[in-house]
């Protein structure tokens, strides 16, 4: 394109704050991912002892000297350097670089153009980062030391504008995806950045955060929380300092009237419930910058402690104020997008979230999230490349291209044949591993990309430069959330059985061999194994999970799973007891074992309901996935179910004798006219025996054990769907 203007170009590459030390492909520079583009896009490149050496371009350009760099401030929102250029003067050249709205403070008035807010604003509308760039001839009297000594306001000031710099940042691929799915599943998402609010209301519209309904896509408004103009003072009070804000149309040019989009709504405690109600049903968003913010934080602070009280040292901490924070807890929940905030800002936004009762994930990729990276419940760092980025995004995109173009050819239902064809394809496939070859380079390059101070202040780290690292951890903490659930409730049913046993059971001497124990404690470990191995689903939930281990679910469905174990076992004990020798030596607690109806009894019973509870407690669905898809979970189930009912039928004798189980009597032998022995309670017209009696003991213990397997999964469903109505947690992610 046609070359830019000399003092233009010379604050692109000499106001930045890079150093040299970075990759050959980064041009040797570190630091701002942002400034390290501008420069590798100007014919400039960084050299030692801040020399910025031009490698192409005009005469008219020549090398520059970085003196000095004032550097960037969220407060200033401002930078500025001083260079001089080698092989000319010595004169010395302020360069800055900053918010439109904050440079234009400090150009001259010959040098501002009258449609200076006209064009920033239309850009920032439009999505992208706009920069303005201002420039300072301060001579050659004053030397470097001297210069600085006067300090950057002495130097910033009667600047001269050289233009505005545009920086054009894609979306990444899947943000929008991503976001939607977050907000399906019943999540919160707003945007804290320190971008400015035009820039960041059309980022987040685009990304899905400033969610507009297509039924009133038309009337749909995006309001600014700000403070009041001059005009609309007079009707509000001095008393109360919170009505001197309102919720004002955000106006995206110069030449569009605030009324054109509807009227301000005044900040009361009322109107912040209408408001509400309208952000809900998708009707109006709502933005505010960091400084309206920290407006309202003092008025609110002031309202409190009273104006006598009030000191202005407090301004810096206002935001994190008790009573700021009481006021912005009910505040934050309208607003979509916090932009132009400072790091302490970001902080306090989410601890507004926290105090108002949500569950905040914050995802950050910079030194300015620290703070609310380590507030936040949750805390992402990623990390930011955008080279990297856009290598990886071209790749992909070639790549979906080709898949388009083979996938087109092979619907066609006549296809060239011959070297034609074959020539396509081949240049195809060859296009094709070239992308996937730079897919592979851009993620090794990314392997080596230093973490920065997020990544040190956040519990998570992704070497992605996506936000699907959110859903991800997301997925992940669910699904491990319940598995744990899961095991504990297996722990918590297993150790009430094994308790019966070892009380009540003991006294009529119910005792378990020594390789019914091991083949227990194997099948246990074994099926602890495959369950912690089930994996989350790829789609997020609207459900959530029990939220602690001891809720109440957890407690109620371990208590009703138990008190069916707890019946099936006592009518299985009762029964055998009618069957059983009672001057067996084994039956003394303290005697020896000795197979016997009664063990052999309570140890398929005990095996099955340790069975049931990995099966009914499986979480599945919407969690993780269904125990059919945990093919080695769902293998091993099927295996011990089938090994019980081959023991309880008496099947194959040896695996009985393996398992140290006696044989059930033989209730047909009993009911002979022979005089042969029949149980008392059989005699007294006890039910269960007399159930046992028609129907033959391994029959009437099968029809136990699945009455057991069916109550306890039906147990564990109704509290489901018990708690399942209960409204769900609020979630915020930023």
């Amino acid at each position: 394109g046609e070359q830019l203007p000399w003092p233009v170009l010379r604050v692109m590459a000499a106001c930045h704050s890079l150093a040299l030390g970075g990759r050959a492909q980064d041009g040797g520079a570190v630091g701002d991912p942002l400034e390290r583009a501008v420069l590798n896009d100007s014919p400039f490149r960084l050299g030692r002892n801040d020399v910025v050496t031009v490698i192409g371009g005009d005469e008219a350009q020549r090398d520059l000297k970085i003196h000095h760099r004032f550097a960037f401030s969220s407060r200033l929102k401002r930078m500025t350097v001083l260079v001089t250029e080698q092989d000319s003067t010595e004169s010395v050249w302020a360069l800055t670089k900053g918010a439109p709205e904050t440079v234009k403070n400090f150009l001259t008035k010959e040098s501002t153009p009258s449609n200076y807010e006209e064009v920033y604003k239309h850009h920032m509308s439009r999505g992208q980062r706009v920069l303005a760039m201002a420039y300072r001839d301060l001579g050659s009297t004053d030397t470097i030391a001297s210069l600085k000594e006067h300090g950057r306001d002495a130097i910033e000031q009667d600047l001269t504008f050289a233009g505005f710099l545009v920086l054009d940042c894609p979306l990444k691929p899947d943000s929008k995806s991503v976001i939607t799915e977050l907000r399906t599943s019943g999540h919160d998402v707003v945007m804290i950045t320190g971008d400015a609010i035009l820039t960041a209301a059309e980022v987040a519209r685009q990304v899905g955060i400033i969610h507009v309904k297509k039924s009133n896509a038309a009337s749909h408004v995006v309001y600014e929380l700000r403070e009041c103009q001059t005009s609309e003072l007079a009707e509000s009070s001095d008393d109360d300092l919170l009505s001197k804000f309102s919720f004002s149309p955000l106006v995206t040019d110069t030449k569009t009237s605030e009324n054109t989009f509807g009227e301000s709504i005044s900040l009361t405690p009322s109107n912040i419930r209408l408001v509400h109600e309208m952000t809900s049903s998708s009707e109006v968003s709502v933005c505010v910058t960091g400084a309206s913010l920290t407006k309202i934080a003092v008025a609110a602070v002031q309202d409190s402690v009273g104006r006598k009280a009030w000191d202005e040292s407090m301004v810096k901490n206002v935001l994190l104020h008790p009573s700021a924070q009481e006021f912005l807890k009910d505040l934050v929940p309208l607003i979509s997008v916090f932009a132009r905030h400072a790091p302490r800002q970001k902080e306090a936004v989410v601890h507004a979230f926290n105090l108002g009762g949500f569950h905040t994930l914050m995802c950050g990729d910079g030194t300015n999230d620290v703070g609310a990276l380590k507030r936040a419940h949750v805390g992402i760092s990623i990390i930011s490349a955008p080279e990297l980025e856009a290598k990886q995004r071209n790749a992909s995109a070639k790549m979906a291209k080709l898949k388009a173009e083979e996938k087109k050819e092979r619907k066609k239902k006549k296809s060239k044949s011959g070297s034609d064809t074959k020539s396509r394809k081949k240049a195809r496939n060859a296009a094709l591993h070239e992308s996937l070859r730079q897919m592979r380079e851009a993620q090794e390059e990314l392997d080596e990309v230093e973490l920065g101070d997020a990544s040190v202040a956040s519990p998570f780290t992704s070497r992605a430069m996506s936000i699907k690292c959110c859903k991800d951890v997301l997925q992940q903490g669910r699904c491990t959330l319940v598995t744990m659930l899961t095991i504990y409730k297996i722990l918590g049913v297993s150790c009430l059985v094994n308790a019966l046993v070892l009380t009540k059971l003991h006294m009529y001497g119910v005792k378990q061999g020594d390789r019914q124990l091991t083949t227990l404690g194997m099948a246990v470990a074994i099926l602890f194994l495959f369950v912690t191995r089930g994996k989350p689903l790829p789609t997020l939930s609207p459900d959530r999970p029990p939220s602690s281990v001891l809720c109440g679910q957890a407690l109620l469905s371990i208590a009703g799973q138990f008190l069916v174990h707890f019946a099936s076992i006592i009518i299985a004990t009762h029964v055998s007891l009618a069957y059983v020798d009672p001057w067996d030596p084994s039956m003394i607690p303290d005697g020896p074992f000795n197979p016997n109806v009664l063990n052999t009894c309570t140890f398929l019973l005990t095996v099955l309901a340790t069975i049931n509870t990995f099966v009914v407690n499986y979480p599945g669905e919407p969690f993780m996935e269904g125990l059919r898809d945990n093919k080695m979970l769902i293998r091993s189930v099927q295996v011990c179910y089938g090994a019980l009912a081959i023991c309880a039928l008496e099947m194959f004798i040896p695996l009985n004798d393996l398992l140290q189980l006696s044989p059930f009597p033989d209730t047909s032998a009993l009911s002979n006219e022979d005089g042969a022995w029949i149980p008392p309670a059989l005699q007294e017209g006890d039910v269960f025996i007399g159930i046992v009696h028609t129907f033959g003991f391994p029959i009437s213990m099968c029809a136990l054990m699945l009455a057991d397997t069916i109550l306890a999964y039906t147990v564990e469903k109704s509290v489901a769907s018990i708690f399942s109505s209960r409204s769900p947690d609020k979630t915020n992610l930023k």
